[in-house]
C-alpha cells in the first residue's frame, strides 16, 4: 500500500528524431530479446544492440546528437546477409575469418565504435518518425568515447545473480544447535 502518499508518474519525455546522415555511434549494451517473426511464423530470438552516438552534431531542436541512443536488432545468424555479420565486419573493418565467426561473443563487440548511417521512418498512423539503422561501416575517425556501466547479465539467457546464495539449512540440525546454545536438549 502506498498510504495516501502522492506519488509523482513521469509522462515521459519526447525527443525529436535524429537527423539522417552517418553517425560514429559505440556499442553499449546488448541483450538477447525474443520476439514474433512474421515470415517464420515462431517467436525468435535476437541480440538487441544499443548505440550511443558519438558525434556532438546539433539537432534541428537546438539539441546535441551525442549521447542519444540508437538499438538495432540482429539475428542470431552469421551469413553474409545478416546484421550481426554486418556489424561483426564494421567493427573489424575487414571480412571477417571462418574462425573469428565461430569464436564471435556477442558481449565483445561492447565498447567497439562503428559508422552508422541513419534513415528515417514515419510510424503506419503518421504521428512519429523513427530513425532506423540502415547500414554499418567502419569508423574513419576516433571520438571521445562515452561512460557506460554495462549490466550484470548473460547472454545465454541464464540467471546471473548478484545476492550471495542462501545457505540450505537443516531445520534438525539448527534445531539442535539453537538447544546446545541454550544449554538444553532436543527433546
Amino acid at each position: 500500500m502506498l498510504d495516501g502518499k502522492k506519488i509523482n508518474i513521469s509522462m515521459g519525455t519526447s525527443f525529436e528524431p535524429i537527423a539522417e546522415g552517418a553517425y560514429i555511434c559505440q556499442i553499449v549494451d546488448v541483450d538477447l530479446v525474443s520476439g514474433f517473426n512474421s515470415f517464420k511464423g515462431k517467436d525468435e530470438d535476437k541480440l538487441n544492440y544499443q548505440f550511443a552516438i558519438l558525434n556532438d552534431d546539433k539537432q534541428e531542436d537546438g539539441s546535441s546528437s551525442r549521447n542519444r541512443f540508437l538499438w538495432k536488432r540482429c539475428s542470431l545468424s552469421m551469413n553474409e546477409k545478416a546484421w550481426l555479420f554486418k556489424l561483426f565486419k564494421a567493427v573489424l573493418g575487414r571480412q571477417a575469418t571462418k574462425e573469428e565467426m565461430e569464436e564471435f561473443d556477442a558481449e565483445s563487440l561492447i565498447g567497439k565504435t562503428v559508422k552508422c548511417l541513419i534513415d528515417q521512418n514515419p510510424s503506419k498512423d503518421g504521428t512519429k518518425v523513427y530513425n532506423n539503422i540502415i547500414s554499418f561501416s567502419k569508423a574513419d575517425k576516433k571520438l571521445e568515447a562515452v561512460e557506460f556501466t554495462a549490466k550484470p547479465k548473460v547472454i545465454n539467457k541464464e540467471t546471473v545473480g548478484i545476492a550471495p546464495e542462501e545457505p540450505k539449512i537443516d531445520p534438525d540440525q539448527l534445531i539442535d544447535e539453537l538447544n546446545k546454545e541454550a544449554g538444553g536438549t532436543r527433546k
